[in-house]
Order: C-alpha cells, then structure tokens, then sequence
C-alpha cells in the first residue's frame, strides 16, 4: 500500500511539473522578472502564418517551434538558473559580451583586445586619422568659430589589467590603439581631454570607485566628476562662463543603480552578485541668466548615456544633441520612432554649433571616430585625393560583424589582425584599379 502511494506520488508530482509551465503560459498566474538585456523574443504563436507554401518550406514549424519556445512557462526563472549554475559552477557565461576576470571582475571583451594591443589597427592609420582630424579641427575654429574637442572616455580593461583573465594576456603587452592615438594627439597639438589618463592616475586616491565591479561604464560617481571636467574644458577652450553643478551631498550605499551593474544585469542570474559599496552624488543646478549656453553636439558611443541621463547637459548648455555612434540621434535610437542622423546636410549642422564633443572609449578606437572627422573633412575639402587603402580599413572596421570575422582570421592563421587588414585593403585597392 505505502508502496503505491509512493508511485502515486511520484506520479502526481511529475504531472504537475510538466503542466505548470503550460498553467503558466495560458494563465500567467505568476508574475515572472523578465530578462534583461537585448534579444528578440518572438510573441506567442500566431496559426494565422499559416500557408502551404511555409508548411513545405518549414518556415510556419521553425517559428510555431520557437514561438512555443519563447513563451514557455517558467522560461525566464529556468534561463536565469541555468545561468547562475553555469557562473557559479563553471565560472563561465552565456553572453558573448561578458568576460569574467579575476575577483569576479565583469569586462566586455573588445576593451580587453584593445588594451592587449591585439585589435592595433597600425601606426600609420591612426597618424592619417589624426594628421585629417587635425586640420579639420583647425579649419572649424578659423573659418566657422567651431571648436572640436576630442575626448578620450575611460576604459576598464585600462582601469583594471590586474583583474583580466591570464589567457588574455600575451608575452608581452604590445602598443594599443588608445595608446598611439593619446600620444599622436599630443604629438600634433590636438584639443584633446585624455580622460583614461586621468581616472588612471586617480585611481588610487579616489574616494569612491571610478569603476564599478559589475559594470562596463564609469561609475555614477566618476560621471559625475567626468561631466564637471568637460564642462571646465569647455570653458577654457571657449573662454566663457557656464553654469557650474553644484555637489549637495555623495551617498554611499551598497545598494548598487544606474549603470553600476550594467554587466551584471545582462548575465541574467538567479541571484544578484555581492554588492560593492558606491557612491552616488546629489547635484544641484542653478539657472543663472549671467551665464553662457553654448550650443553643443556630441558624438559618442554608449559612455555619454549617463551624462545625457543625468540631466546635467539639458540644463547647462543652450541646444544639445547627442548623435549615437554618429548614426541615430539619442534618446530616439531604436524602434520605429528612431531619429537618424542626416548626413546629406552635415555642414549646415555643424556650423549650428559652438562646440562639438566627439567622446570615444578604448572599445571603439578601431573605428577611427565613427567616421565622423572622414566624412566632415570629405565634405570641408572634397579636392583631396582619395586613398583607397585607408578608407577601405575604416569602413571595414565599422561592422561589427566583419570585425569578428577579422579576429577569427587573425586567430586560425596566427597572425596580428592588422597585417590581416593590411593585406585585405591592398587586395581591394588593387581590384578596383584593375578593373575601373
């Protein structure tokens, strides 16, 4: 008797795991944490794309397939614990952007390439790239009483070497990106602000973390100290007065927010990570009619969100854009809403400005600016002779994907990335000469 009960009860419980997560789908009886992060989910399936024609190529079933799939009861709490098993037990992740370092120090992969020097793009890229950034930022200032600022943002593999994982780590460390760029920039006499530099030489006197542990991005506290020097610069480079946050008082909390776990929420894990202690500034912002309000664009990759977010622009100077990547206009950057950037009228544009930020981290410095100084300096002087080979790396290396592609090359063939490049732009520039 205690011998059925127990099949019974067996039984029972295996039934009741294998319809709750159908309970759930049909009834949501639990409300479930998304995951977080960005990926495409597909809605629940839909027999309306029905037709023969997706029955006999087997689209209608792959997607029926993965729509069940994606909307599956318990899905997230059953990704989210195949993830913490995965990290807790393996030390390992399930996103490609994730690394995780020593003392469970979270980086983005592509800071540690160009901080390694692995993902160099040659000495001679970057002195073109910075010889034409050069006079273009001369001309705006001379001729349209524009000023370019370039602006070298922090990186964490620059911040943190001690922590990235050894197999990373080559004999020895060559000449990186950020590295030639910041000294060529010197060099030619660049209007330059070297923020890298300068959280580097803080780091150990800061009061507060610069960097958070599960985060990718300055700190809130290194922003906010970031945001004040660029709004000194800007002064000095311009010679006015602008209004000056105000700094109430600096909480620290264990509670990590904002941007301080940007990595950590990405993992999608089980259970949160230890929490470090942050700090996080109240700031306070007087109007001041006295003051100048300059116009200011800025290009930049993702580190300018927390200052575009933090209000602190919008308040301090007169019209402010943030173009992403020189490509969508920020805050309107995804979705059927997004703004994107007209390259058609770049002139009119830039000289609408007093003040142009272009702000770039060591992750992006393969890019060479997002092509924004290229395409500004073709339109300002159209009569320079082209040159195939440099374009060519440039555009190349503004695709995420044919950047991975690169890097997979460079591996199988053991070789450097960049005599890859080189070796791919001199077979492009001598295609297209042959047959013109």
């Amino acid at each position: 008797m205690i011998k059925n009960i127990h099949k019974w009860f067996l039984f029972s419980m295996l039934m009741l795991m294998l319809f709750m997560p159908i309970f759930q789908s049909t009834f949501n009886i639990f409300e479930i944490k998304p995951l977080d992060g960005s990926f495409a989910q597909i809605e629940k399936a839909d027999f309306k794309f029905f037709t023969w024609k997706r029955w006999f190529d087997e689209s209608f079933q792959n997607k029926i397939n993965k729509a069940i799939e994606d909307n599956i009861g318990y899905r997230n709490i059953l990704i989210r614990l195949y993830n913490q098993l995965n990290y807790s037990f393996f030390n390992k992740t399930l996103t490609q952007k994730a690394v995780i370092g020593k003392s469970d120090c979270l980086y983005e992969e592509e800071y540690i390439l160009d901080y390694t020097g692995y993902n160099f793009i040659g000495k001679k890229t970057i002195a073109q790239h910075l010889l034409k950034t050069k006079k273009l930022q001369d001309f705006l200032k001379k001729d349209k009483h524009v000023d370019l600022v370039i602006i070298y943002a922090p990186g964490k593999a620059s911040f943190f070497p001690e922590y990235i994982p050894d197999k990373y780590k080559p004999k020895a460390k060559t000449l990186s990106n950020y590295e030639y760029y910041a000294e060529m920039s010197n060099v030619l006499k660049i209007n330059h602000l070297d923020l890298n530099k300068w959280f580097i030489l803080m780091k150990d006197t800061s009061q507060y973390p610069l960097y958070p542990k599960y985060g990718i991005h300055w700190s809130t506290y290194g922003m906010h100290l970031a945001i004040d020097t660029i709004i000194k610069h800007i002064e000095k480079t311009k010679n006015i007065n602008l209004i000056n946050p105000l700094w109430k008082k600096i909480t620290a909390t264990d509670s990590v927010k904002d941007a301080d776990y940007d990595i950590e929420k990405t993992l999608n894990l089980l259970f949160k990570l230890p929490s470090e202690r942050m700090a996080y500034p109240e700031i306070i912002i007087k109007e001041d009619t006295t003051k100048d309000k300059p116009n200011v664009l800025v290009i930049a990759d993702s580190y300018y969100w927390s200052i575009y977010n933090s209000g602190i622009p919008q308040k301090v100077f007169g019209n402010h854009e943030f173009w992403y990547y020189n490509y969508t206009i920020y805050p309107d950057c995804w979705g059927d809403n997004a703004r994107y950037v007209d390259k058609n009228n770049a002139c009119e544009n830039i000289e609408k400005q007093d003040i142009i930020l272009l702000m770039i981290t060591e992750l992006n410095l393969c890019r060479g600016f997002f092509n924004f100084t290229d395409e500004l300096y073709n339109k300002y002087f159209p009569d320079t002779p082209k040159d195939e080979i440099y374009d060519f790396k440039l555009w190349y290396l503004n695709f995420d994907d044919k950047r991975k592609a690169l890097y997979h090359k460079a591996d199988s063939c053991r070789t450097t990335p960049e005599k890859i490049l080189d070796k791919m732009a001199y077979i492009n520039h001598w295609i297209s000469n042959k047959y013109k």
